[in-house]
């Protein structure tokens, strides 16, 4: 099959999924309704038209006139994924460019996000045009399916000192004073935007930092608006600064040095949300291919061709480079138990896209196990990536399996509270109420 007419089935079965689904009795799963709370054994969940109208122990939740009972002895149910950190439309194969973000594109990617149980994913400040707009009304009219896309539209960095890759760049403004800064929050902002983007960082001195001056417009602006702004970071002088200007979220840990006391000092209190991404940092630190690019759930979703270049790259890995890198995740793994046990937010994203072959919807479950191996308990890791995240992105409906909210869960072959590992055994996915027809999306992708 072609790539464009996979392109075209994929867009096809993403449309129309979100009308009235018929009522459904899920009964015999563990279900964790909520990751902060002791799951249900041997449950029952009624779903009906897109939305959980009970949860609770298996006989205690009759069967509705009309309804279908569907057994799920043996499986654990969760609720869907939120990724908070992706960078959307840019790969297509082993082609890494701007000219890759088309509909059919975006839909796709969408699509492979659903198939790993992903429910929404926030595109992080590298959305090109009104094509982002377009996908969130239909999405929003329910005339689009896949995983929920939210935009924080184009974010704002100092000339050409935006997004490290080449092919990302363009997409940020490129601002020289607070008169440009504040008019492009508000061109954002008009568009509904979920929050503000910006990068303060050098690329290890290649490029001119957003000056605080600068930044500080960014924010406040932002916040007169009615949003909020999150910041791409490194040095951790920058990040002292940026809490102390307001920032509301940091899309990185700090990765110069472990933060100190005055860092948890200035954070206390605050609503301030910590995304790790820990996966592009961590799939450096390898001097030889990793044994999870054999992952089937990586093999269903990611081309061939991807997987066999990622794994050449590391053929050419020096020793050297590779300790470097560990040395650098080390300070990462470091700073997120610090920001744990301090009681910071941490929130769950990965930064997909946003360089090549850093593999779309199949990093949201290596970043899982990275947490859950930085010194997270399971239980909190699922939690940064379904109630938390939720929550912070303002998706009410999303984030626990409570009764009101959107019918998006996970069934698993395994439970992820013994083996955060677990959450890749997917038997089935439940957007809206609806199964996502995975066979066919992976026949089409074949």
């Amino acid at each position: 099959m072609s790539h464009s007419s996979w392109l075209c089935i994929a867009a096809a079965m993403c449309s129309h999924i979100f009308a009235a689904s018929p009522a459904i009795l899920f009964e015999g799963e563990r279900l964790i309704v909520d990751a902060r709370r002791a799951p249900i054994e041997n449950a029952a969940l009624l779903v009906d038209n897109g939305r959980i109208v009970k949860a609770g122990a298996k006989g205690t939740i009759p069967l509705p006139s009309g309804a279908t009972r569907v057994d799920l002895s043996g499986k654990t149910v969760i609720p869907a994924l939120i990724d908070g950190h992706v960078h959307l439309g840019y790969q297509v194969g082993l082609d890494y460019s701007a000219a890759n973000f088309t509909r059919a594109t975006l839909i796709d990617q969408l699509n492979r996000y659903a198939y790993c149980g992903v429910a929404a994913v926030l595109s992080l400040g590298t959305d090109l045009g009104d094509l982002p707009f377009q996908i969130r009304a239909e999405q929003e009219a329910g005339r689009l399916g896949g995983a929920l896309w939210i935009t924080a539209g184009r974010g704002i960095a100092a000339p050409n000192a935006g997004p490290g890759t080449p092919a990302l760049k363009p997409s940020a403004y490129g601002v020289t004073n607070e008169q440009e800064a504040r008019s492009a929050v508000r061109e954002q902002t008009a568009r509904k935007v979920a929050f503000i983007k910006i990068w303060v960082d050098d690329r290890n001195g290649t490029v001119q930092k957003l000056s605080p001056a600068l930044y500080r417009a960014v924010i406040d602006e932002a916040h007169k608006q009615g949003t909020r702004a999150i910041a791409h970071v490194y040095y951790l002088d920058d990040a002292k600064q940026l809490v102390r200007a307001g920032i509301d979220g940091f899309a990185h840990l700090v990765r110069d040095r472990e933060i100190d006391d005055e860092f948890l000092k200035l954070i206390k209190g605050r609503e301030v949300l910590f995304m790790p991404n820990l996966g592009l940092a961590q799939s450096r630190t390898y001097a030889e291919a990793p044994g999870w690019l054999d992952d089937p759930l990586l093999r269903e979703t990611t081309p061939a061709p991807v997987i066999d270049r990622v794994r050449a790259f590391y053929s050419k890995r020096s020793a050297a480079d590779a300790e470097a890198a560990r040395k650098t995740y080390a300070i990462m793994q470091r700073n997120l138990a610090k920001l744990h046990a301090a009681g910071a937010r941490i929130g769950y994203g990965t930064d997909a896209g946003a360089v090549p072959d850093h593999f779309y919807a199949y990093s949201a479950h290596r970043e899982l196990q990275l947490m859950v191996e930085a010194g997270m308990k399971t239980q909190e890791a699922l939690t940064a990536a379904t109630g938390t995240t939720a929550d912070y992105l303002r998706l009410k409906g999303n984030g626990t399996l409570e009764a009101g909210k959107n019918a998006d869960f996970v069934v698993l072959d395994g439970n992820p509270l013994d083996d955060i590992a677990n959450t890749k055994r997917i038997a089935k996915v439940y957007l809206k109420g609806r199964e996502i027809d995975r066979p066919t999306l992976q026949a089409a992708w074949k």
